[in-house]
């Protein structure tokens, strides 16, 4: 693996990781927080954040008509349901069951991206994917092997990985023609328009009566894990290719186990330690492998 390519997936490595602790801090703030009012702060303070960063590459910026249904897109879908379906899952579901179902997003996200751009992939690529999808299932199914029980907060996890899944290839394709802090700033933007409508705003006053270091929580996950991370990761995305980083994204549910034992003291299961090193074995083959060949570029 070449230098430029390590780094790439060193800052992936430390975006999954805030993201994998960001379970565990999730289930910790929806019992200060409404679900949908957790999202908009977080959507504000990540966009104070962001504009200090992209103010230059977005002033004077031009887009097509395409290029801003792709923003708009990518901000509804990526941001503002993943957001709001994030945090409402956490309130029917523990961080390691939702982690592990989100975990599935780069088996779904390679899927779309073999049949959108056209990639064809080695045989040892899938064999290594469909071992971190076992690891994934053997923990979620807690060493039985059996489908679990699918409630609420599992069927709304579904649908965060899914957008998540989906935001990926819209922000690589977006990527041929707009910059990082453009892609960035605008689907956040668009991302806090389209949350607007669906927030709870009674639950305002129950909101200022919150204790302080919930806020510091709340505010400083949001700059780091929803800011910072989003900027680096879409910049990777460029880089590397969405079906191929977004292998490390199974990391998260280890990453989600480790944090709820050292914080929420949730105890880790045998199936729960093998799981995870399982889908570690998996990432690792998979990212070992090079795509093929790209038969056709999308438009």
């Amino acid at each position: 693996m070449e230098r430029s390519q390590m780094k790439m997936y060193l800052i992936g490595l430390f975006c999954v990781t805030a993201w994998g602790s960001n379970f565990v801090f999730g289930s910790i703030l929806v019992k200060q927080f409404n679900p949908g009012i957790i999202a908009i702060i977080r959507l504000l303070f990540i966009l104070m954040f962001l504009y200090t960063v992209t103010r230059r590459q977005v002033r004077g910026i031009r887009i097509d008509k395409k290029g801003w249904l792709l923003l708009i897109g990518g901000g509804f879908i990526g941001v503002s349901f993943n957001q709001w379906s994030f945090y409402a899952s956490l309130q029917y579901t523990d961080p390691v069951t939702a982690s592990l179902i989100l975990a599935l997003s780069p088996i779904v996200t390679v899927s779309l991206s073999v049949y959108y751009f056209k990639e064809r992939r080695r045989l040892i690529f899938w064999g290594g994917a469909l071992i971190g999808l076992c690891g994934v299932w053997l923990v979620i199914t807690q060493g039985t092997w059996f489908v679990p029980s699918i409630g609420r907060g599992e069927f709304l996890i579904a649908g965060t990985m899914l957008s998540f899944s989906v935001f990926l290839l819209l922000v690589q394709h977006m990527s041929k023609t707009m910059s990082v802090g453009v892609i960035t700033w605008y689907t956040n933007l668009f991302g806090l328009i389209g949350l607007s409508p669906f927030v709870s705003w009674k639950a305002i006053p129950s909101t200022m009566q919150v204790d302080w270091t919930y806020w510091i929580l709340l505010i400083v996950t949001a700059i780091v894990m929803h800011g910072l991370c989003t900027y680096l990761w879409n910049g990777v995305i460029r880089e590397a290719g969405a079906s191929n980083i977004s292998l490390l994204l199974n990391l998260e549910p280890f990453i989600a186990m480790i944090f709820s034992y050292v914080i929420l003291h949730d105890v880790i299961s045998l199936p729960q330690l093998v799981g995870g090193f399982i889908i570690i074995t998996g990432i690792t083959v998979s990212l070992r492998t090079q795509q093929v060949q790209t038969v056709q570029e999308a438009d």
